[in-house]
Formats: structure tokens, C-alpha cells, sequence
């Protein structure tokens, strides 16, 4: 059970953070096939009625057409990149950088009243229930 779940939240994660690159990638890969298989279709289609006029040119489109596709899904890649690292760019700038400017940003509420510790937090030793304890006589203690 506990197995099932972390590869469920691990699978979930991957997912979330890269959906955009997976999703694209396997379009390319899917664009590259239909490509290659219209081309295919095209030479076979081609040899058998003996047009061979043209065929140089169904090479020049095939090959047009996979630079045309990589090109898009780099440009698709990288640009959504970019918009994440600079929302992340700008999160960071937004941020407080250390512990003591985020003290300094959001200073503790004053209390309204008089301080209910203030006796405590002037004395030189503080006592706990067992340092009373063993101080005070031993009364239980029965002598032989």
C-alpha cells in the first residue's frame, strides 16, 4: 500500500513539473512518424506509377518540414522555460533573503496589558518542582 502511494505521489510530481516538456516531446515524436509515413506513402505511391518528376522535391518537404517541426518544439520548449524561471526570478527578488529580515518585516504584537512573566523573567534562578523537592526535608523518610 504504502509502495503504491509513493509511486502514485513520485508519478504525480514528475507530472506536474514536467507535463509541458512530456507532452510536447511525444508530439514530436508523433509529428516525426506522420511525416516519415506521408513521405513513405508518397515514394511508394511515386515508384509504382513511375512519376519520378517530383520526387526530389517530397525530400526537400519531408526534410522542411522535421527542421520546421524541431525548430517549433525547441522554440515551444525553451520559451516556457523561460517564463518559468523568470516567475521563479521574480519570486525570489519578492522574497526575504535570511531569517532577520523576515523578523524585522513582521514585528510581534505588543501586548495591551502589563507582562504576566515579568516576576519570572526577573529572577537570577529559575526552580523547577523537583529542585523544591529534594530541598525540603525528607519527611516521609522513616528512621529505624
Amino acid at each position: 500500500m504504502f509502495r503504491f502511494l509513493a509511486k502514485s505521489a513520485l508519478a504525480t510530481v514528475i507530472w506536474k513539473r514536467y507535463r509541458r516538456p512530456i507532452v510536447s516531446t511525444l508530439a514530436l515524436f508523433i509529428s516525426y512518424f506522420f511525416i516519415a509515413m506521408v513521405h513513405s506513402d508518397y515514394v511508394s505511391w511515386a515508384t509504382t506509377t513511375a512519376q519520378h518528376d517530383n520526387l526530389w522535391a517530397s525530400f526537400v518537404v519531408k526534410w522542411l518540414a522535421l527542421i520546421g517541426i524541431t525548430l517549433l518544439y525547441y522554440w515551444f520548449n525553451t520559451r516556457s522555460l523561460a517564463k518559468i524561471n523568470n516567475e521563479t526570478d521574480a519570486e525570489r527578488h519578492t522574497k526575504p533573503h535570511n531569517k532577520q529580515s523576515r523578523r524585522t518585516a513582521h514585528p510581534p504584537p505588543e501586548a495591551a496589558g502589563p507582562d504576566p512573566f515579568a516576576d519570572i523573567r526577573s529572577k537570577d534562578k529559575l526552580r523547577s518542582r523537583a529542585d523544591v523537592a529534594m530541598e525540603q526535608p525528607r519527611q516521609n523518610h522513616k528512621h529505624h
